[in-house]
C-alpha cells in the first residue's frame, strides 16, 4: 500500500515486542483504514521514538501490534530548537497556530496572557482547552510526519512568561515600531541555538511589556513584512528564522 498510517502510542518499554491498542486507535486502523492482519503502520511516542508495527490482530474494540523496528531520535542533533510564546488570541486561532506551528517544527508553545489579550481563559474550562490543545498537536505530527512531538506549557501570565526568558539563549519580539531588522539581530546572534520568538495579541504589545521585556534581555525586531496578524506572525517569524539558521554565515541574502 502506498499509504502507511502513523499513530501516537504511549511510550514502549525497549524489550517490548507487542502493544495493545486502545479503541479509539484500533477503530481508526480496522475501520477506518480497513486494515487486516499483517499490515504495516508506524508509530510515535512523547520521548520522540518512532515504530514500525504489524497488524497482528485486527480488532476494532482492541487490535494488538507487534514492533517490528524502533528508533530513536537524537534530539541533540537539532541545531535550533524554536519556541512560541503566543499572546492568547480570540476563538480558534489558537487551534491554527499550534497545528501549523507544529507542521513548521516549533518544539515549544507557550501560551500567554498579555496587557491586551482579548481572550482571557476560564480556570473551569481550561483542563479541557488543554486536553483539545494537546490532541491537535499529536493530530499535526501525525500529519505531517513528524515524530518528536512539541511541548505545550500551561496557560502563563505575562510575569510568568518573562521569568522564562532565561531558558532561552536568544528572545525574540516582533514589533511594529522603531526596531533593528529581524536579520540584523540574527546576525549578530548566529550561534544561539534555543530561541524563544514572542508574538502579541491582535491590539499588539503596550510600551509597558516592550520594556519588560527588553530588561528581561528580549530584542525587539522589524520584519520585512506589512503588520501581520497575531496568527500569522509567529508562522512568519518561525519561518524566516529556520530559513537563516539553516545557512551558513554569509549566505543568507
Amino acid at each position: 500500500m502506498s499509504f502507511i498510517p502513523r499513530l501516537f502510542l504511549p511510550s514502549i518499554p525497549a524489550d517490548q515486542k507487542e502493544i495493545n491498542l486502545d479503541e479509539s486507535a484500533s477503530r481508526y486502523l480496522v475501520k477506518v483504514l480497513r486494515l487486516t492482519e499483517g499490515s504495516r503502520f508506524f508509530g510515535f511516542d512523547a520521548q520522540s521514538s518512532q515504530y514500525e508495527l504489524s497488524l497482528k490482530k485486527a480488532d476494532p474494540q482492541s487490535s494488538i501490534g507487534s514492533v517490528l523496528s524502533r528508533t530513536e531520535k537524537d534530539l541533540g542533533a537539532i541545531e535550533c530548537r524554536i519556541a512560541l510564546g503566543q499572546s492568547l488570541p480570540k476563538a480558534a486561532k489558537m487551534d491554527l497556530i499550534l497545528r501549523q506551528g507544529t507542521e513548521l517544527g516549533v518544539h515549544r508553545f507557550i501560551p500567554m496572557v498579555t496587557e491586551r489579550s482579548v481572550s482571557r481563559p476560564d480556570a473551569s474550562r481550561q483542563d479541557h482547552k488543554s486536553e483539545r490543545w494537546g490532541k491537535i498537536l499529536v493530530e499535526a505530527c501525525r500529519q505531517c510526519g513528524r515524530s518528536d512531538l512539541p511541548r505545550l506549557d500551561p496557560v502563563v501570565s505575562w510575569e510568568e512568561g518573562l521569568n522564562r526568558f532565561a531558558e532561552f539563549d536568544l528572545v525574540l519580539m516582533p514589533y511594529e515600531k522603531e526596531a533593528p531588522t529581524l536579520k540584523t539581530v540574527l546576525e549578530s546572534n548566529f550561534s544561539r541555538r534555543k530561541i524563544l520568538i514572542l508574538v502579541g495579541p491582535e491590539g499588539g504589545w503596550s510600551r509597558g511589556e516592550i520594556r519588560e521585556a527588553e530588561e528581561k534581555g528580549a530584542c525587539p525586531v522589524h520584519l520585512p513584512t506589512p503588520i501581520l496578524r497575531t496568527e500569522t506572525a509567529g508562522l512568519a517569524v518561525v519561518s524566516m528564522v529556520q530559513f537563516f539558521m539553516s545557512q551558513p554565515p554569509g549566505q543568507t541574502e
